[in-house]
């Protein structure tokens, strides 16, 4: 059985695809795992950033949704070795009717009952909200992995986080926690990067990851060449960042 790990945030830009699919590929790369990595945003960032055509799909997430295809048929396979679950702009515009489905909250729960069994680990990628998708993505998975950037808006966002995570929890009967609070976009140079930091450290204690991923360039590059970091800059300090994360939440799993 999959170990189910959703990467979730209400804010933007605070490198949650970055984070997905570095992990994911990491995940591949370094221990050998199995990895689904469901992409229910419909921006499909991640998907993109694999080298998926988003734009080009003629079956994705929202047709596994609304109970069209078979999961199986909809994931694509990738050259990184991640398995990828892709969506784009066209989830969105069926979020509507999705939403009135029976059982909305769990359509993706029941959807990864068919490859469960084939992965060792099933990443979702969360869009930036609360709305049903995101709840689908929540009761599909045991525990959040939280990125969080170095801003004032990153960390005031942390308590709309946790009411979330309570009502899924009181509301939705779903036992879910935070496995682990990821700092991103981290600046030593910037006081502000610290100050966030040591509130993180304050408010979350040994929750918070070890890895801190630094503010760099050739993180946001890495997408637009169909790399992870990891074969894009693997001597940088990016890279190694990541790699400490894959390390750690790899250790989560055993």
């Amino acid at each position: 059985m999959a170990s189910r790990l959703a990467i979730f945030n209400m804010k933007g830009g605070v490198a949650k695809s970055t984070t997905a699919y570095n992990l994911a590929v990491g995940l591949v790369k370094f221990h050998n795992q199995k990895v689904l990595l469901v992409d229910i945003d419909p921006q499909g960032n991640a998907s993109a950033a694999l080298g998926i055509a988003i734009w080009e799909l003629q079956i994705q997430l929202k047709d596994v949704l609304q109970r069209s295809i078979s999961i199986e048929k909809a994931i694509f396979k990738t050259a990184s070795g991640v398995d990828v679950l892709p969506s784009n702009l066209l989830l969105a515009e069926q979020e509507i009717p999705i939403s009135g489905l029976p059982g909305r909250e769990v359509l993706l729960k029941k959807a990864l009952t068919e490859v469960d069994n084939h992965y060792d680990w099933i990443l979702t990628d969360c869009p930036p909200n609360v709305g049903v998708f995101a709840i689908n993505a929540l009761m599909a998975s045991e525990a959040v992995l939280v990125p969080v950037d170095m801003s004032y808006l990153g960390l005031l966002g942390i308590q709309g986080i946790e009411r979330t995570l309570k009502l899924v929890k009181d509301y939705l009967d779903h036992p879910i926690t935070i496995a682990g609070v990821l700092a991103t976009r981290y600046d030593k140079r910037n006081n502000l990067s610290v100050e966030v930091l040591e509130s993180l450290k304050t408010h979350f204690g040994e929750l918070l990851c070890s890895a801190i991923i630094p503010e760099t360039v050739r993180i946001k590059e890495a997408p637009s060449h169909h790399q992870s970091i990891f074969e894009f800059d693997p001597n940088g300090n990016g890279a190694k960042a990541y790699r400490q994360l894959v390390d750690e939440v790899y250790g989560w799993h055993e």
